[in-house]
């Protein structure tokens, strides 16, 4: 099994990394690697906060229940005549 790396073997892989993607591609990755560390780091932040925020919200009594009040009944209809019945063919 291979044993921790130390610095000469991360400046080997460095100067590798170097010689593949370029100087400028090395930079660039650099700081999307710090951007999404910083973007890492404020996600957790956020949900930290929306977790304590949650927590006084549980701790707080509960909003007072309304009673259910069932529906009214349909009006009645008035009967309808013979002559007024409409016909559906489809």
């Amino acid at each position: 099994m291979l044993g921790p790396l130390g610095g000469p073997e991360l400046a080997i892989i460095a100067v590798v990394i170097i010689l593949i993607f370029g100087v400028g591609k090395f930079s660039s990755l650099g700081k999307d690697l710090g951007s999404s560390i910083k973007e890492f780091r404020r996600a957790v932040k956020d949900d930290d906060a929306d977790a304590s925020k949650n927590v006084q919200q549980a701790s707080a009594p509960p909003p007072a229940q309304t009673q259910y009040t069932p529906p009214a009944p349909p009006a009645a209809q008035p009967p309808q005549q013979p002559g007024d019945q409409k016909t559906n063919l489809f």
